[in-house]
């Protein structure tokens, strides 16, 4: 019998003659009892899963009704789709509406920053996202309104579908509790997070958080998963490790789509790399393969450089801005970084170099390559190092950019505003300490703190990546506040990690198993109280806040003012048509300019309002909120600023003319909109885009009163001459100037390096202009400063000239100053009836004209002048007594009667023809 016989026979199996081993007593019912408990336990944790993932769905449903039906009609208004104040939404919403009619994204845009367009920088993903949902919705075939539709609740979803990627996060640094509590925190934290996911903001800061955050989740998953992956591993049977592959596929996808909604969302390569760098580091002097990390690094890379690679444009070159070389260039040599740390760790330990070699090496190498990368590829270094120039200061207009301030400054003084807005504690907008100290800021501080020296000895993957994700963007955000955005993601993942760290160290242990297994009755209440103390605490301190500044965000969440809407679709209805479509694709000019045709013109209006000139009215706006078009008077550069600046219209015709030598001035900008805020409060702006001082224009003095002293604001005869001052409050029309009073004042010491003007005497107020210029004189002879101003914009201290090229063709409807002024004003730049005609030499001229708005405002338009040495004069007048004509503006605003023209003693009345005030055609009298 062979052995295998003999095995198999005798030792192999047991024979029938051979007695049975005996059992214990008892066995087989503990192993049915073992069974038993298994099966339990297992059933408990599935039903405690269930729970969860109910809990998680109710959680997103619950950040869905915040964000999204809450403001419901506030958006969805009738059959109008009113989106956010924040204009880019209505850009994105032009992308997709073409994209809808194209199939095509629009990468090139003739129709704003006119006469010159612009490559689009904004991320394809939006547009893209749009479109397909719309068509899913709409069955092949969406509607305007849908597709309206789908956009508004884009960002609420994104916003909702955020708990998700947060809840996996949280999970994995400190279980289903942190989850869930991270969910819940980020579903209901308010500021900017909560502001850029809310329905109708359909921006790409959504879809920047969601990706960002879900490239985040895979690679921990990625991490968890993979730890004992190795390139031989993978050489010998890759099939083994088909769950940490699979996510770092998917960490590639989730990164190349957050690049795809933003253009430098490169960001978070930088991020990775900072992390792998780290970790390899940790895990070579601990004698750990690093390989792992590697090959879920370049893996993600790679899948990212394929689903960025359909939108790059090499005519942009390396730019970081628009889509370009740049972005596969930055992955490739993350893929390429990726693969050399895991390879550089293995030679150094086969080489038997001490651990330390690891990390000098790698110090010494990362300063060759990138002084290599610097002299070798500057066009592709150079844009990648000009993203540290959001930690420089800043100065002009861009100071005056709210979200790219420090996120601990406003207005340029030290404060903790920004913070309480997006990261409220008891107290919320108090300011006090309490807020402050339990502001989840604050909270989240302690959180990196703790997590920090957690991983002092032995550093967890997840917990390092969190650590460096929240560091990096903690930084930034300091920087500038528009990153608060992201990091709010890490504040609702670190608060978790705090509150369930805290109550582990409080002996509670993890909450979801904190009841089970507990029989005694008295220990179930004990424990259940001390659990309901918990979570009163907890949303006490770190819900209730948030949650109910949330609420009022949601509330006010609304388009921007309906008069800019209404202007604006004036502007589409009863302008001449530009010769181009809004939703064309138009292709960019290999090189030169973009050809325009003839009936092309431009309308001038300050940055803030050019995606509402060309997204609703399908105009062509000459500046626009990507800060084109602005230009600089101290730097002879043609815009916005320098034309609402200029202080005679000589000058303001001087900037209209340098937009396009090659075209009309009347064609470079054909009509001005300008509403009250940038008479006022954004006037500022203007003047520091400039670098004008605005003291120049609006200044402030003290006045004592008891023992307080109470600031008064003055306007400056620099102000009333901008077109700017003349335009908004005076229409364009002659002003007396009577207004004015006369101010004293001497420079007082308030506090250690502060000086402040205070006045010495009280104003001298008073319609003769003689007894004011009396007062300063004797004032400043007196050793006081002293000038005469005004109270109030609207009612000028000084005489100014009428504008002669300006007419007024539209008005809003809201009143906002009290002699009736409406909110937004459209004008028509024209070059005007020229009226010629002689008398004795030194006499005045007189030219009026009541005019009534579409509002219903009455004004006089009064324009004068005196005749030359010869006894000729000229004036240009603006307004037609005629009335609209075919192909021009059909306007409801317009004279009452005809001109009345008085030449000293003389009068006459004169009607002007609108087609001499369209071609400059002249009329003698």
């Amino acid at each position: 019998m062979s052995k295998r016989n003999v095995d198999k026979g005798d030792g192999g199996k047991k024979t029938a003659a051979e007695p049975r081993e005996a059992k214990p007593k008892g066995a087989s019912s503990t192993s049915l009892e073992n069974k038993a408990k298994a099966l339990s336990k297992a059933a408990a944790s599935m039903s405690n899963d269930l729970y969860v993932y109910i809990a998680l769905i109710l959680t997103a449903i619950f950040s869905f009704y915040l964000r999204g039906i809450v403001p419901w009609n506030r958006v969805f208004s009738g059959s109008s789709v009113i989106f956010s104040s924040e204009t880019d939404a209505w850009y994105h919403m032009m992308l997709a509406h073409g994209t809808v009619i194209n199939l095509q994204r629009l990468f090139f845009d003739p129709m704003t920053y006119f006469p010159h367009g612009t490559p689009t920088h904004f991320g394809p993903l939006l547009s893209w996202a749009i479109t397909v949902f719309s068509y899913i919705f709409g069955l092949g075939n969406p509607s305007a309104h849908l597709v309206d539709m789908v956009g508004a609740l884009m960002p609420a979803v994104m916003g909702a579908l955020l708990v998700f990627p947060v809840y996996f996060i949280g999970r994995e640094l400190m279980g289903k509790s942190c989850g869930l509590l991270s969910a819940l925190i980020v579903a209901v934290l308010p500021g900017q997070l909560f502001s850029r996911t809310t329905l109708g903001f359909t921006d790409h800061h959504a879809a920047e958080i969601l990706f960002s955050t879900l490239t985040m989740m895979f690679l921990i998953l990625a991490l968890h998963s993979g730890k004992a992956m190795s390139f031989a591993a993978l050489q010998k049977d890759w099939s083994g490790y088909k769950k940490p592959l699979i996510y770092s596929i998917l960490t590639g996808v989730a990164l190349g789509l957050y690049i795809d909604a933003w253009a430098s969302g490169f960001l978070f390569e930088g991020i990775i790399l900072v992390f792998i760098m780290l970790q390899s580091i940790f895990d070579h002097l601990r004698g750990k393969s690093v390989e792992y990390m590697g090959i879920i690094a370049s893996i993600a890379f790679l899948v990212a450089v394929m689903v960025v690679l359909p939108f790059v444009d090499s005519a942009n070159g390396f730019s970081n801005y628009y889509y370009s070389l740049f972005q596969p260039t930055i992955l490739l040599i993350g893929v390429v970084s990726a693969v050399f740390l895991s390879i550089l760790s293995r030679l150094v330990r086969e080489k038997g170099f001490a651990g330390y070699y690891y990390p000098a090496s790698l110090l010494g190498l990362a300063l060759a390559g990138s002084s290599l990368l610097y002299f070798v590829l500057p066009q592709f270094t150079k844009p990648l190092l000009s993203g540290f120039a959001i930690f420089q200061a800043k100065s002009g207009g861009a100071a005056t950019v709210g979200e790219a301030a420090a996120l601990l400054s406003e207005g340029g003084v030290f404060s903790f505003g920004n913070v309480l807005r997006s990261f409220p504690g008891l107290g919320a907008m108090s300011g006090s300490p309490l807020a402050i100290l339990f502001s989840l800021f604050t909270l989240a501080l302690i959180a990196l703190l703790v997590m920090a020296v957690k991983n002092a000895k032995i550093q967890k993957p997840a917990e390092i990546l969190v650590l460096t994700w929240s560091i990096i963007i903690l930084i930034m955000t300091l920087a500038q506040n528009r990153f608060t955005y992201y990091y709010a993601v890490n504040v609702a993942i670190l608060t978790g990690f705090l509150v369930v760290w805290a109550l582990q160290k409080a002996g509670m242990g993890s909450l979801e198993r904190e009841l089970a297994g507990i029989r005694d009755q008295n220990k179930l209440i004990a424990t259940s109280l001390k659990l309901l103390l918990a979570v009163v605490l907890i949303f006490v301190i770190v819900i209730y806040p948030s949650l109910s500044m949330s609420g009022m965000y949601a509330r006010s969440a609304g388009g921007p003012d309906s008069d800019w809407l209404t202007s604006t679709r004036w502007l589409q209805n009863n302008t001449p048509s530009p010769g181009m479509e809004l939703y064309e694709k138009y292709e960019r000019p290999a090189e030169g300019k973009f050809a325009y045709p003839d009936a092309a013109y431009g309308i001038m209006s300050w940055w803030d309002y050019g995606h509402l000139i060309e997204v609703v009215g399908h105009r062509l706006p000459n500046a626009n909120p990507f800060q084109q078009g602005i230009g600089s008077a101290t730097k002879n550069i043609s815009g916005s600023s320098p034309f609402f600046l200029a202080e005679n219209e000589s000058r303001a015709e001087e900037v209209l003319a340098a937009i396009d030598f090659n075209r009309s001035p009347y064609m470079n900008t054909k009509y001005v909109m300008i509403d009250q805020p940038m008479a006022v409060g954004k006037f500022h702006a203007m003047a520091a885009w400039s670098n004008m001082p605005n003291s120049r224009y609006v200044a402030g003095v003290y006045q004592q009163q008891g023992d307080q002293l109470v600031p008064v604001q003055i306007w400056r005869e620099p102000y009333f001459n901008t077109i700017t001052a003349r335009l908004y409050f005076f229409d364009g029309s002659e002003t007396a100037g009577e207004s004015g009073v006369g101010l004293s004042y001497q420079g007082r010491q308030v506090a250690e390096g502060v000086t402040v003007p205070v006045l010495t005497q009280a104003p001298k107020i008073t319609t003769n202009r003689t007894e004011l210029e009396a007062f300063v004189e004797e004032r400043r002879s007196s050793g006081d400063l002293a000038e005469i101003a005004a109270m109030t914009p609207t009612n000028p201290a000084f005489s100014t000239p009428a504008l002669q090229h300006y007419r007024l063709v539209h008005e809003s409807e809201s009143a906002v100053t009290s002699s009736g002024q409406k909110l937004v004003k459209t004008f028509e730049h024209v070059p005007g009836a020229v009226v010629q005609g002689s008398a004795a030499p030194g006499t005045r001229v007189m030219a009026q004209v009541p005019i009534m708005t579409n509002r219903n405002r009455a004004f006089l338009y009064q324009q004068s002048n005196i005749t030359d040495e010869q006894g000729r004069f000229t004036l240009v007048l603006p307004y037609s007594t005629e009335g609209p004509i075919d192909g021009g503006t059909n306007f409801d605003t317009k004279p009452m009667s005809a001109y009345q023209l008085n030449v000293g003693e003389r009068q006459a009345e004169l009607k002007v023809p609108e087609d001499y005030v369209l071609s400059g055609e002249v009329i003698t009298v």
